[in-house]
């Protein structure tokens, strides 16, 4: 990265060395080693600036976007490093941008639900929630996002359209959209209930998930991620989310519940009653009683979060990587900096 920002951009060394007591700044000495050969720097520079602009155009996502995030999340754990999510992830230069970009590090890798099995190595996921359009507008806006970042120079190549697949989830299908696409041959079932294959819009793989159709209990966190959940989908997330044991995983369920609470009050209550369950609820839950408690530990951090992206000229994730905080918690960090 270049010492000097554009635009009256402040100089690394010079602020590290005027504000060594700050705790953020300290933080920072690992990332203001020795110069790199110019080019490389430059291009540190512009991937920096990169993230500060997808911040800066960020527009606040809805709490539906963070529970199927969360979801998400939870259904990738299992792969480890082998695969990576990127939420909203600039395609290219300048907008647009999709809701999830899901990479996966070994192109050999066999996803173990059936409506990840076609994956390939670079995955670009859009969700609708219930109230969001979905129409053929919508659908050839997608294809184009995947043309986009098939041909963003910034890749120089590297991402063969052979590489890409294309998915959309949503909770209910738009029955008039559909009966169009199947009387024209664009839309075929897949290979289980709620999967449909368009067809003729993209030579890319292309599939509609309608989560509202998937059948079975490895499918009912996603049932559940509607308005009118049922009690046996929300009662299945709660008990998989009791028997997790790995913190991180914890963390998601505890933000997915939290979203169901919020659409499926009735549902909740009448789950609570039952000792079990209100047990189950309670300790996944507990993280989020704890964090309340810690209210002025997180302000002391956020605003050190905001410190280092104003001195410095970073962004938000390279800020959070100075200070180290855990993966775990920069969900949490990076709301309440975008509320701020």
């Amino acid at each position: 990265m270049e010492n000097k920002a554009s635009s009256g951009g402040k100089q690394l060394q010079g602020e590290t060395a005027s504000d060594s007591g700050r705790p953020e700044q300290e933080a920072l000495a690992g990332i203001t080693g020795p110069g790199q050969l110019a080019e490389e720097r430059k291009k540190a520079r512009i991937r920096e600036l990169l993230a500060e602009l997808k911040e800066l155009r960020a527009v606040p996502r809805s709490d539906w976007h963070a529970g199927f995030e969360a979801l998400l999340r939870i259904e990738m754990h299992r792969y480890g490093e082998m695969v990576k999510i990127e939420s909203e992830h600039l395609l290219g230069e300048e907008p647009p941008r999709t809701d999830y970009l899901i990479v996966k590090e070994e192109e050999g890798l066999r996803m173990e639900k059936e409506i990840y099995r076609k994956f390939r190595r670079h995955n670009i996921i859009e969700y609708k929630n219930p109230h969001d359009s979905l129409n053929e507008r919508v659908l050839r806006k997608i294809c184009g996002y995947a043309n986009f970042y098939i041909g963003t120079a910034e890749h120089e190549g590297d991402i063969p359209a052979d590489s890409v697949t294309l998915t959309v989830f949503r909770a209910v299908r738009n029955a008039g959209l559909f009966r169009k696409m199947e009387a024209c041959g664009m839309l075929e079932k897949g290979s289980i209930p709620g999967i449909y294959e368009v067809k003729g819009l993209t030579d890319l793989p292309f599939r509609l998930v309608i989560t509202g159709e998937l059948e079975g209990p490895e499918y009912a966190a996603y049932r559940a991620l509607t308005e009118q959940a049922q009690k046996a989908d929300v009662g299945q997330v709660i008990a998989e989310g009791g028997m997790e044991t790995e913190h991180a995983v914890r963390e998601h369920y505890r933000v997915l519940l939290d979203f169901i609470t919020k659409k499926n009050q009735e549902v909740i209550d009448e789950l609570r009653r039952e000792h079990g369950m209100a047990n189950a609820l309670m300790d996944i839950l507990k993280d989020e009683i704890e964090e309340k408690l810690n209210v002025k530990e997180q302000e002391t951090m956020v605003s050190s979060i905001r410190n280092v992206m104003e001195s410095f000229g970073v962004g938000m994730e390279k800020a959070m990587d100075a200070l180290k905080i855990p993966p775990e918690q920069r969900s949490v960090y990076a709301g309440l900096v975008r509320r701020m």
